[in-house]
């Protein structure tokens, strides 16, 4: 049996692993980014070895082609991260996956890692033997894919599905790409960081107090929303609100068959996705409603390498 390395590729770490076509991990390698470095060089060549020590694992099991997904804007002709990689700026023009093809003379690929934990969904999650459908992934932003026709929707330059930045609020809340009122500024852990910070500013009595300013965040927010917090509460059925507002922009828009909500946020629970299904329902045309299902991602903390991998594995079938 063919196999297949997923490289996921984080500001921190970068996790490897070999994976098969029933979709289970068989091997794994870790190593950190080095993105401290501000050094390619160095940041490439680490990974580089750890590529190396996970084909001496493989024992002698062909490896049919790699996929690597990283976040910003990537070229995926040329294997190369174009811009936007914010937390390893130094490899914003590497030849990435290129230069590892180079290396190893097995076939390298490289896209987004949303567009990536779509890929994956479609091969071994939430989207098995859908054709249409979105992905968004709720985190310190908003990413989002599209599948069309059993294939991703990259548009032209492969800049498709940066949903984060669909403007729901004119003249909203800033952005962090500076634009006024985009998603992400209300649905995002980001967003939700803000509003807690607020509400404690405000002299709110609430429980997250206690953690404020540094220690603040989405899993703090969800912790304290379920041992009753009223104002962490608040956060997430707003959050909510927003996600199911913006969601139903992209059925109305592509009319799918399902939508995969996956990312840290999405698993703040039962009732955060109420809010979702409520304002997302509500704000929907009933024939596209009828016939969209709303799912969580099942790949979990997998989606890196399991997306990664199926990104290969989609290039060479």
């Amino acid at each position: 049996m063919s196999n297949y390395i997923g490289i996921d590729l984080g500001g921190t770490a970068v996790k490897l692993g070999i994976v098969n076509m029933k979709g289970e991990i068989v091997e794994t390698v870790e190593v950190p980014t080095l993105a401290e470095t501000n050094s390619a060089d160095k940041i490439y060549r680490n990974i580089s070895q750890a590529v190396g020590a996970l084909l001496e694992k493989s024992g002698g099991d062909k490896i049919k082609g790699i996929g690597i997904g990283c976040p910003g804007s990537i070229s995926p002709e040329e294997g190369t991260i174009v811009s936007g990689i914010s937390n390893i700026p130094a490899l914003n023009g590497f030849p990435l996956a290129r230069e590892i093809e180079h290396d190893f003379k097995i076939p390298t690929f490289i896209d987004n890692d949303a567009n990536n934990a779509a890929r994956g969904e479609f091969l071994f999650g939430a989207g098995t033997g859908k054709k249409n459908f979105i992905m968004i992934t709720l985190g310190t932003g908003i990413g989002g894919a599209i599948f069309i026709n059993g294939d991703l929707y990259g548009g032209v330059n492969n800049y498709a599905g940066e949903v984060g930045h669909m403007i729901i609020i004119v003249n909203g809340l800033q952005c962090t790409c500076g634009s006024m009122g985009c998603w992400e500024a209300y649905g995002s852990a980001t967003s939700m960081i803000k509003r807690a910070k607020a509400l404690v500013e405000r002299g709110i009595k609430t429980s997250l107090l206690k953690h404020y300013p540094d220690d603040i965040n989405a899993k703090v927010i969800v912790k304290e929303a379920a041992a009753g917090d009223m104002a962490a509460k608040e956060i997430i059925i707003s959050t909510g609100k927003y996600i199911g507002i913006g969601l139903a922009n992209l059925i109305n828009i592509f009319n799918p068959e399902l939508c995969i909500v996956g990312g840290g946020v999405s698993l703040a629970g039962e009732i955060l996705f109420k809010e979702i299904l409520k304002y997302a329902q509500i704000n929907t045309l009933p024939r596209a409603w009828d016939v969209v299902e709303i799912e969580q991602a099942k790949l979990g903390n997998k989606a890196g390498i399991l997306g990664s991998a199926a990104l290969a594995y989609m290039k060479m079938k």
